[in-house]
């Protein structure tokens, strides 16, 4: 069995409930960005929009003008102010060195009042006792004594009194988003005079950097259970996590991996804004636990799990690997437009009374889309035995009969690949077309899907024909002693991108990942921005199961 290299573990820290965020989450001033980003020899300030802010009270905390930011930024007259973008702002030295009156006013977490030997400090919900000791270089004895505390435990809003260092020594303050230890060994976010950034991307651009960074930090997050039984897949995950480190020291890349096993706590915000990205976790549930946590301060990817792209709509800073559900069943009506002909026949299979029809509706949207003309089959497992009757009625010999089968369910599905199977022994040329779900099912002899030629949308798969996948796949087995899962592919390839994408680019990697295409091992990489502005992998592989028993990639 393979065994984890090394692991760094953090320090365990408390989330409050919904209830807490939901206080918390409250409109605020602009307060000043810190993070510069040079783009064509300008210096700007990169300003994260937020909810009920305005042209007007940004123009005025940064001292510009409406007509710099419309300069800066060419889309924003037409698109207006949107929740979650990113302005480009001119950098002015007099914005940067002090904010205004009223957004002091309104800062309660660290306050300004002080009475001699303690300053105050309104606990925000994502914070502990171990954080705010840090922050003011104080221990947790000394607040819990000053306090009167009799545990660790501290409630969302509650004030403490911080011991102030010396009577000389005040504590620090720190912009809103950003952890006081920031100020020790910056690894995110670099000075201008040392980091060139790329010009800002275009859709008409052609230059791509070679390289301007050498070096990358990197979060990674999984729950490996350090402490007890370990997850297969997230060790399997995390293996191929190491081989990509591996090949990207032999290109030149050095990358510092903080690996923190999430079964001992989430990791300390201030070290998870160190790094230049947070890879995993992998459940949505835990993926969102870290955006509580970071609140768009470092990228967080979401590296396998199709249903946290729903995380997009309340969380900025956010990178969805795995290509929607809905972007497979869109692609799979197109793979049907693009391959049918002549005189090929298109039947929609559909299960009566499903209790889960969304597969069946989104299928047909993206068929009614394409103005594919197709018969329709509905019917239910009882008639599965009289079906293939009504198969003769509607199948032609003349052509192919292309078979979509909107349905995830098992039994259904197996029911039809037996009618169709029954179809190509009375001489009718069948391809069916299925949702990916179809390769989880135990129940169908996979050299069933072989005989009909199943096509299927998915966002991962690996071809073992490939010399790449093949280089892997010997690597790994020297390395591990067994062979690789798709979580080992998915580590490989996720660790890989964007690793390289960050030195590629640099601070501003993020934007320009919608303009640099990849082919991995297991997943290609398309992204696109959604409506909150945040990155979706929307790369969809066709695969093909040939009639001997070979597995291809179309595209």
């Amino acid at each position: 069995m393979k065994r984890l290299l090394s692991i760094l573990f953090a320090s365990l820290l408390v989330l409050c409930g919904p209830a807490a965020l939901a206080q918390e989450y409250v409109p605020t001033p602009v307060t000043i960005s810190k993070e510069k980003v040079k783009l064509n020899g300008k210096v700007y300030l990169s300003h994260v929009v937020l909810e009920r802010q305005t042209l007007y009270s940004i123009c005025k905390a940064y001292g510009v003008s409406e007509e710099e930011l419309y300069e800066a930024n060419p889309t924003l007259k037409a698109n207006g102010l949107q929740k979650n973008a990113i302005l480009l702002v001119p950098f002015k030295e007099q914005a940067a060195a002090v904010q205004p009156a009223a957004e002091q006013q309104q800062q309660p977490s660290v306050s300004a009042q002080k009475d001699g030997s303690f300053t105050e400090h309104t606990v925000k919900w994502y914070e502990d006792i171990d954080d705010i000791a840090r922050r003011y270089d104080v221990t947790v004895k000394d607040i819990m004594d000053l306090n009167g505390l009799k545990s660790k435990k501290l409630s969302t809003r509650q004030v403490l009194k911080i011991p102030v260092k010396g009577a000389a020594v005040e504590p620090v303050q720190p912009k809103e988003d950003t952890p006081a230890e920031e100020t020790v060994e910056e690894t995110t976010q670099q000075p201008v005079q040392e980091e060139e950034e790329p010009s800002q991307p275009s859709a008409d651009s052609t230059f791509i950097p070679l390289r301007i960074r050498d070096r990358v930090e990197m979060s990674l997050v999984l729950p490996l259970k350090a402490s007890g039984k370990a997850s297969d897949a997230n060790l399997d995950f995390y293996s191929g996590a190491l081989l990509a480190l591996k090949d990207l020291e032999a290109e030149g890349i050095k990358v510092k991996a903080n690996v923190y096993d999430l079964s001992t706590g989430i990791p300390p915000i201030d070290v998870l804004t160190q790094s230049d990205f947070v890879l995993g976790p992998i459940a949505p549930r835990e993926l969102e636990a870290i955006l509580q946590r970071v609140e768009g301060r470092v990228p967080v990817i979401s590296p396998l799990d199709q249903k946290a792209s729903s995380l997009t709509t309340y969380y900025r800073n956010f990178v969805q690997v795995p290509s929607a559900v809905d972007n497979q069943y869109d692609d799979l009506g197109q793979w049907v437009k693009d391959e049918v002909s002549g005189r090929d026949k298109v039947i929609l299979i559909t299960e009566k009374s499903a209790s889960n029809a969304a597969s069946a509706i989104a299928i047909r949207s993206s068929m009614a889309r394409r103005e594919l003309s197709y018969e329709i089959l509905n019917y239910s497992i009882v008639e599965g035995r009289s079906i293939p009757g009504t198969l003769t009625g509607l199948m032609t010999k003349d052509g192919v009969n292309r078979v979509v089968v909107a349905s995830e369910s098992e039994a259904f599905m197996g029911d039809v690949v037996r009618n169709l199977g029954i179809m190509q022994g009375k001489g009718y040329d069948v391809v069916m077309y299925a949702p990916s779900r179809v390769r989880t099912f135990d129940t169908i002899e996979g050299s069933a899907y072989h005989d009909v030629s199943l096509h299927i949308c998915t966002s991962y798969h690996a071809d073992y024909s490939s010399p790449k996948v093949d280089a892997f796949v010997k690597a790994y087995r020297a390395l591990f002693g067994t062979e690789p899962s798709q979580f080992a592919f998915q580590g490989y390839d996720t660790t890989h991108y964007f690793v390289a994408r960050c030195a590629r680019y640099g601070n501003a990697w993020t934007q320009w990942i919608g303009m640099d295409k990849e082919t991995g091992l297991h997943t290609d990489f398309r992204f696109g921005t959604d409506a909150n502005g945040n990155w979706q992998n929307n790369a969809v592989r066709r695969v093909v199961f040939q009639k001997d028993f070979t597995t291809t990639i179309s595209r």
